[in-house]
């Protein structure tokens, strides 16, 4: 009878399963975005024709948003292991989208440490590029 219960309730509350790994994909998508930004020489200069609010949106809440992201990945996460231990019907999509969310993450972690961690390394200033003009910064 208990598991009956849990099945049926674990039917319901897929919609917002679903809902979850959605918006865990857009702030995903939105941060790749603003971290790409962030490593272009251009979009911090005027030279880039980029809108000085978009500039000071990216700045102001890149880190937390990823700070956001990452507590929201960890409920998702927390959720769908409970997913899969009840093995509700929304256990197979748990598997799918876990491993997704989670490299995307990862890759966005990549993609800003891998200019500043040889910037620091290197001794040069956190987002220096070689084809960018610096004294313009």
């Amino acid at each position: 009878m208990r598991k009956h219960r849990a099945r049926h309730r674990s039917a319901t509350d897929a919609p917002l399963f679903i809902a979850g790994a959605a918006f865990n994909f857009l702030l995903l998508i939105v941060l790749m975005a603003f971290s790409y930004l962030r490593e272009e020489p251009t979009f911090w200069t005027n030279a880039g024709d980029w809108p000085t609010g978009l500039r000071e949106l990216v700045q102001d809440t890149y880190y937390p948003f990823i700070v956001l992201e990452f507590l929201l990945l960890a409920a998702f996460s927390g959720v769908s292991i409970q997913r899969l231990s009840t093995r509700s019907r929304s256990a197979s999509l748990a598997v799918i989208l876990l491993p997704l969310l989670w490299g995307l993450f990862f890759l966005l972690i990549a993609n800003s440490v891998a200019n500043n961690l040889e910037n620091l390394l290197t001794g040069r200033p956190l987002h220096w590029h070689r084809d960018a003009n610096w004294s313009q910064l």
